[in-house]
């Protein structure tokens, strides 16, 4: 398991989901918790503010959200 995941906040529109990346999180030093740190507030639905907690995608824009290469090597 990632010990980060990226805060998402969905909005639909046209039928489609739209995702902005509003913060992240990290497992918290003794592994028993999650701190979010949160760059910016989604706007509340019914009185709510949803965040989905999720992987991070790879830099690359791939669909896999687990990153494989584990290379030491510097990728630039």
């Amino acid at each position: 398991m990632t010990n980060r995941l990226d805060a998402l906040s969905a909005r639909e529109s046209n039928g489609k989901t739209y995702w902005t990346r509003v913060g992240v999180a990290f497992q918290s030093k003794d592994g028993t918790g999650w701190n979010v740190l949160l760059d910016a507030m989604p706007a509340p639905v019914d009185g709510q503010f949803k965040i989905s907690l999720m992987v991070p995608k790879p830099r690359d824009g791939g669909d896999n959200r687990q990153a494989t290469n584990n290379s030491d090597d510097i990728p630039f």
